[in-house]
């Protein structure tokens, strides 16, 4: 796994990166922030870039390639769309990584490094900021949450079907 230091214009969010919701929630010198706070990575397939029980506070944003999200040491979801985050449990909680994360195609994701974030931007000090990026992470958080309700509901009714036919 290769990382690439991220140098941008200040005021400007260059492609493939203006399409990426994440940073619509963000203007002016609060994006500049994050920018400078991030990095590129680019992982060959097979690549760990997220490690099961690893203490770690960086959000990762998709831009291209296919990762799985394993746990245990078996596949249980994937993440396949740009601009598609990960690792933002890790921005809202103080706990180690609950799964693994590993490429299987060649990819690239920008990663935003929250514990540098937090030094260049005390949470005291930036409240607007740390209301629009915890806004957006609770809106993702509440998609995963309806989507994994959702799957739960489908399966209670499949295991109900399934002891009715006995």
């Amino acid at each position: 796994m290769k990382e690439f230091a991220y140098i941008h214009e200040e005021g400007t969010l260059p492609e493939p990166l203006d399409r990426i919701p994440f940073f619509e929630s963000f203007q002016g010198r609060h994006l500049n922030d994050i920018l400078y706070s991030s990095y590129f990575i680019q992982a060959d397939p097979g690549d760990e870039i997220i490690r099961d029980g690893q203490q770690d506070s960086r959000i990762f944003i998709l831009l291209t390639g296919k990762l799985e999200v394993r746990k245990g040491g078996e596949a249980i979801a994937e993440i396949e769309k740009s601009g598609e985050i990960f690792g933002e449990l890790a921005a809202v909680s103080d706990e180690k990584r609950s799964a693994s994360v590993v490429a299987k195609t060649n990819t690239l994701c920008l990663v935003i490094d929250q514990e540098f974030l937090k030094e260049i931007k005390p949470e005291e000090d930036n409240a607007s900021y740390y209301a629009a990026l915890y806004g957006f992470l609770s809106r993702v958080l509440a998609a995963r949450l309806k989507k994994a309700s959702e799957l739960i509901v489908r399966l209670e009714k499949e295991v109900e079907e399934l002891k009715g036919k006995k």
